[in-house]
């Protein structure tokens, strides 16, 4: 795709080792990756797959388990949730990806409140991050409360921006028009499709979060595109993508069934369509 970059979101537990995997991306079309930080799996191998295929490490995914966790008030929850925030900070350095996405918040069913505590460890990941030379992408997903609360007090500090997930924005964030609100601090964006809330009562779960294949679902992509080129302009379009389904859903089944570099193969056909239109 010529007139635009296209980066994918890539994860460790694919059906093909990831590092095994970079290659192909490679020569379907992507010219980014984004991998996730984990214990489990060492970034050495995808970063140093990445450096010989000639692909872009965009942007690091921070774990995000301990995120609510965070903004604990005792220390030895919040403790080992920020080690493992600036732990994924040390790599994204030692590899030279220059952003780290982050989430404000996860959990359903809270209630919005922000500690002094919860401040004080985002501010050591942004001093950490500023000293590093690395932007902190914040993510909206569930909790947006959190994100915004983030958001407001990092105003005018280059070190934090914003990630646009335009699925989330659909289910967590009842699709309110977050590119209005924050665009202007675009740094990073998770592009994928989906279904929206599937209550009748509005009640958001996890298991509406399906990042399916653009144009697999009901977003409006002439919506989506006019928004993205009035935000931050990208160098580089990421998308992020499920292949398999959420728990009792069935959505992603179809891209289970397919052999994995023929998903990505789609997959990329499908970015290239928002890429041109967003390029024109």
């Amino acid at each position: 795709m010529y007139q635009q970059k296209i980066g994918i979101s890539v994860a460790n537990t694919y059906s093909m080792p990831t590092p095994e995997l970079i290659p192909h991306l490679k020569q379907i079309g992507f010219d980014a990756i984004s991998p996730e930080w984990s214990k489990a799996y060492p970034l050495a191998p995808v970063a140093e797959a990445a450096k010989k295929a000639g692909l872009i490490l965009q942007s690091l995914h921070a774990p995000y388990t301990g995120s609510a966790d965070l903004w604990s008030e005792d220390e030895a929850v919040s403790a080992p949730a920020l080690a493992d925030v600036l732990a994924s900070l040390e790599d994204a350095k030692t590899y030279g990806i220059p952003v780290l996405v982050v989430h404000a918040w996860i959990g359903f069913g809270c209630s919005f409140v922000p500690t002094e505590a919860g401040f004080r460890n985002y501010d050591a990941i942004v001093a950490k991050a500023k000293e590093y030379g690395i932007r902190i992408a914040l993510e909206n997903t569930e909790g947006e409360e959190y994100l915004f609360a983030l958001l407001d007090r990092y105003v005018g500090n280059d070190t934090v921006g914003y990630c646009w997930d335009s699925g989330h924005e659909m289910c967590y964030n009842h699709s309110k028009d977050l590119l209005a609100l924050y665009g202007d601090r675009l740094i990073m964006t998770h592009l994928n499709d989906n279904l929206g809330i599937r209550r009748f009562d509005g009640d958001t779960f996890w298991h509406d979060d399906l990042h399916l294949l653009p144009y697999d679902g009901i977003a409006d992509w002439d919506y989506n595109i006019a928004r993205l080129r009035a935000s931050r302009p990208m160098e580089i379009l990421n998308f992020e993508l499920n292949i398999g389904s959420k728990p009792n859903r069935h959505e992603n089944d179809k891209y289970m069934r397919l052999p994995i570099v023929e998903y990505f193969t789609e997959a990329y056909s499908r970015a290239c369509r928002v890429a041109y239109r967003y390029a024109k």
